[in-house]
């Protein structure tokens, strides 16, 4: 069972001066903290489970039903994250809003009656949206969605009123068949056995009965998942940070491609090869494949392989990838493609420290910064009051001038100067 904890978006601290001109002393005006604006959180955790059942519709795999039991630890999770301000798959007995140390246990507080469960979630994330493609960028936790034999799902969201950047999302899965055999009869035949698996630790399931109702869903889901699943647009170009961290000697790199194979399919696999290629049919050559035997946390099973590219992936490119590999000494090749997303305004790529760029009046523009290591973030953007910036990630921004007299500025941080004029 794997349990897995993400913060995917950073606070970024932002602030607004008062800029006379490229080159000119700069004077402090003000410093204004941008608050996030608050979420209607009931849409946003119906918008989190539709969002989550979309990827998984289109890759062919089953729908996750909407568990009210397991909504209620969910949420009750979500408001402990916030009103303890943490972020951890874990509860403090005597702290606000506890009703359980690890998820299981809230699970069995809320009345689920199996303690076969799984737990994803984010803070610090203001959209469903947002939520979801971070954790779906994060290895760990995408294989924790993509789990074959979870067929029910509860979400739970909160965000504080008066400090809205705190927020969370948590997403608690089960198996429904598991959970039946917790309500049937307790097995008392001749067999082995299980227990310790319902609410009531004495109640027995037959080691048959178990296993079926753990096969039942996998013998549906399709016998090889890959992720970005096969014609996925607007995938994200790039990977940052998860907890456990599988790559913590970087802070920026591209977003892994994943492939698993059913167990109930394949007891053996042999892995050839595992190539991206970018759409000049170019491989991608700087990258890291990760499986069961070098994952530095121990999460993979021997099914389940990512392919880390170490440098962010292009905007608006299609990249195909190819796997080759063996089973009963036949080889096999599988490929599929995805995009990456394509910027909805125009975008300018500025790779030096220092730049002059000219943009024009009366439209949004994106400034994509591509990072000069696996440790190059933006931080502590400096920019006048009257333009707004929106964080798209790390390495880009989204720049939209709130005053149409404005006719120069300069963006700055710790090591970047950019001087822009607007035509």
């Amino acid at each position: 069972m794997r349990i897995f904890l993400s913060i995917f978006f950073m606070t970024v601290s932002i602030f607004a001066w008062e800029f006379m001109g490229f080159g000119n002393e700069t004077k402090e005006k003000e410093v204004i903290i941008r608050t996030v604006l608050p979420m209607d959180v009931e849409y946003e955790k119906a918008d989190a489970r539709s969002e989550l059942n979309n990827i998984r519709e289109a890759m062919g795999l089953n729908t996750l039903l909407q568990n009210d039991l397991l909504a209620d630890a969910a949420q009750a999770h979500a408001d402990y994250l916030v009103a303890n301000e943490v972020s951890s798959h874990y509860e403090t007995v005597g702290m606000p809003k506890f009703t359980g140390v690890k998820p299981v246990d809230r699970a069995l507080y809320a009345n689920y009656a199996s303690s076969y469960v799984s737990e994803n979630l984010s803070t610090h994330t203001y959209s469903a949206q947002g939520s979801i493609d971070g954790l779906f960028s994060a290895i760990y936790h995408r294989f924790g969605f993509l789990t074959l034999d979870i067929d029910e799902v509860g979400v739970g969201a909160t965000q504080d009123k008066a400090k809205t950047s705190n927020s969370a999302f948590v997403y608690v899965m089960g198996n429904s068949n598991l959970a039946r055999l917790c309500h049937e009869k307790s097995f008392s035949g001749s067999g082995k056995y299980y227990y310790k698996i319902c609410k009531d630790e004495t109640h027995r399931i037959g080691e048959k009965a178990f296993k079926q109702a753990q096969l039942a869903n996998k013998r549906y889901n399709p016998e090889i998942v890959v992720y970005p699943y096969n014609g996925q647009s607007e995938v994200p170009p790039v990977f940052y940070d998860e907890s456990p961290d599988p790559l913590p000697e970087y802070d920026v790199s591209g977003f892994p491609v994943s492939v698993e194979f059913n167990d109930y399919y394949f007891k053996d696999v042999t892995l050839r090869s595992f190539k991206l290629l970018d759409s000049s049919n170019k491989e991608v050559t700087d990258v890291l494949l990760m499986d069961k035997e070098n994952d530095p946390h121990g999460r993979f099973t021997a099914l389940q392989y990512a392919l880390f590219p170490l440098k962010r992936l292009a905007y608006a490119t299609q990249y195909r990838a190819e796997v080759i590999y063996t089973v009963k000494n036949k080889e096999h090749t599988l490929r599929w493609a995805f995009t990456t997303q394509k910027p909805m305004v125009e975008l300018h790529k500025v790779e030096t420290k220092t730049a002059t760029l000219h943009l024009e009046k009366g439209k949004s523009h994106i400034l994509y910064f591509p990072p000069h290591d696996a440790h190059d973030l933006l931080k502590n953007i400096q920019f006048p009051t009257d333009v707004d910036i929106k964080f798209i990630d790390h390495n880009t921004l989204e720049l939209t001038i709130l005053d149409e007299s404005l006719d120069d500025f300069t963006l700055k941080s710790k090591d970047r100067m950019i001087h822009i004029i607007m035509d």
